[in-house]
């Protein structure tokens, strides 16, 4: 097992009012599972992604990756966000002055690799996802499904266990979106057999999933 999420509860104060987001959320990702979670709007998709990458803390529960119990607040926690997860946003968050060889690059020069290795890497990855006439342009020379490539590449760069996907094509227009789709699932499936566990608001494309689940009341229920 990948990632075990076991009977997380996170609560929010908002002004005066109290916002239980997860209320007993449980989740058991395996090596080449995909996972699809679905919900409504504010339902807490995002805060459950959040709290198993690593970056948000549950107020109770437990996460446990690749056997040991972690936290956002250990000091294991940004190793562990480097080597074994990658992360891809509605936003692509791309570093606007680098080219796209050097926003793929980055995390690899982070975990310690020479600039040489990573920018090999980095290339490798985005010829992969059919960008090898993109290399050298910098973010607002490519299109919003483009940018969401380079991210998804950069969340390959150091072959992680999990790639957590929050809305991944939720900013893309319907053909861009089919594009970074079919490329998750080629991802999935072929011989990459990367294991992705995405938050989406399309029910339709996460029929595509080997599991899915809508979270609702705080509990993640099997759709």
């Amino acid at each position: 097992m990948i990632l075990s999420a076991k009977h997380l509860k996170k609560t929010y104060i908002d002004s005066d009012q109290k916002i239980e987001v997860l209320t007993d959320a449980c989740l058991d990702v395996a090596s080449g599972d995909m996972i699809c979670i679905t919900g409504k709007s504010g339902s807490g998709k995002s805060t459950m992604l959040h709290i198993m990458g690593l970056l948000d803390a549950p107020d109770s529960g437990e996460l446990i990756i690749g056997g040991n119990k972690i936290q956002a607040q250990s000091p294991k926690a940004p190793m562990i966000r480097n080597r074994d997860l990658g992360f891809v946003f509605q936003f692509h968050y791309l570093v606007e002055d680098l080219t796209a060889t050097e926003n793929v690059a980055l995390p690899l020069m982070i975990a310690g690799q020479s600039e040489t290795k990573a920018r090999a890497r980095a290339q490798e990855l985005l010829c992969i996802l059919g960008l090898s006439e993109r290399l050298r342009r910098y973010p607002n020379q490519l299109s919003g499904g483009e940018q969401q490539r380079v991210s998804l590449a950069r969340a390959l760069a150091n072959s992680p266990k999990l790639v957590l996907a929050d809305e991944p094509t939720g900013n893309l227009d319907p053909t861009h979106s089919k594009e970074v789709w079919d490329l998750i699932l080629s991802l999935n499936k072929g011989e990459f057999k990367q294991t992705f566990v995405i938050v989406t608001h399309d029910v339709e494309a996460a029929q595509a999933a080997d599991q899915i689940f809508e979270l609702v009341n705080g509990i993640l229920i099997p759709a």
